[in-house]
């Protein structure tokens, strides 16, 4: 997998000082820009894997014409159903209202990074109209956000992640409950999410788990 010291990162000036004071641990090869024009101009005249900056929708259509497969960090005060439809047409673009913590920015940007490894799209077409956004943890159908609780976009994104695999019940105590899972609470929260989807969506594996078969896209 590439790592991100092998990737080039081009961001915004003066976005956030800690963000600022620790960028250039993460990678060899910075760009720096001021304007819009100055950063139309470097992924004109550079190789760039990644642009962080403020979001500015016109601006994003813009960089997703000249490369279709540059990853987007977007920040901005408030994700709202606007920006997550413009994020599913962009492609390839994680909303993040918070800089400062560095931590949460490592873990995007390696999220990003498997994705320009793997070269598949964040964005899954699922059946019946519906689609789902990785990167912002996002289900849609027919333009519209399917509400899901914290609960239920734990479980859906870990098995969406882990896609045609089969994930046992422990695997899911673990990752979802922090392992104080019960079978109770399992159950009524398939039961709830199936009615948001679809039935077959989430499939139950000889009682012992849970499994999302994806067709390849």
């Amino acid at each position: 997998m590439k790592t991100l010291k092998s990737l080039n990162i081009c961001y915004k000036k003066n976005l956030a000082d800690e963000f600022n004071n620790y960028i250039s641990s993460f990678t060899n090869s910075l760009f720096e820009y001021d304007h819009h024009d100055e950063l139309i101009e470097l992924i004109n005249t550079n190789e760039i894997h990644f642009v962080i900056t403020k979001y500015n929708f016109e601006l994003l259509k813009k960089i997703r014409v000249l490369n279709k497969q540059i990853q987007i960090i977007a920040v901005l005060d408030e994700v709202n159903h606007t920006h997550l439809l413009e994020g599913l047409e962009l492609q390839y673009v994680k909303f993040i209202q918070n800089l400062d913590c560095i931590n949460v920015l490592i873990d995007i940007l390696k999220d990003c990074v498997k994705t320009l490894d793997t070269n598949k799209s964040n964005v899954l077409n699922l059946e019946n109209g519906f689609i789902y956004d990785k990167y912002n943890k996002s289900l849609f159908k027919n333009n519209s956000i399917v509400p899901l609780t914290k609960k239920e976009i734990l479980f859906f994104d870990f098995l969406i992640k882990n896609h045609n695999c089969f994930l046992s019940y422990e695997e899911i105590n673990q990752s979802v409950w922090n392992g104080v899972m019960t079978q109770d609470s399992l159950r009524s929260l398939v039961k709830e999410l199936r009615k948001k989807v679809y039935k077959e969506l989430i499939k139950n594996v000889s009682g012992s788990g849970y499994r999302i078969d994806i067709q390849a896209q």
